[in-house]
């Protein structure tokens, strides 16, 4: 399944709708069903962020290793915008 099957206006929905199932589950195994579906969601939203960004022109680039590096030193430098609301 690839994120481009659901509009990413669609995806709030469809996440508060999963989040009430999840709250009135009546077993673990239904609330593992829905998990896979919370994946599915969150999926599809990476995807249509990625796909936005990239189709307004950012480019990803491979930041050079550093031994000792923490997640802040392999943030890209700048700032990210809303380019789409």
């Amino acid at each position: 399944m690839s994120g481009g099957d659901w509009e990413f206006e669609g995806l709030k929905p469809r996440l508060l709708l999963l989040l009430e199932m999840y709250r009135n589950a009546a077993s673990d195994e239904a609330r593992a069903n829905l998990t896979g579906l919370f994946q599915d969601v969150f999926l599809a939203t990476a995807w249509n962020v990625a796909t936005d960004l990239l189709n307004n022109g950012w480019q990803p680039t491979a930041a050079p290793a550093r031994a000792g590096a923490g997640v802040e030193d392999l943030r890209p430098p700048g700032r990210l915008r809303l380019v789409k609301g």
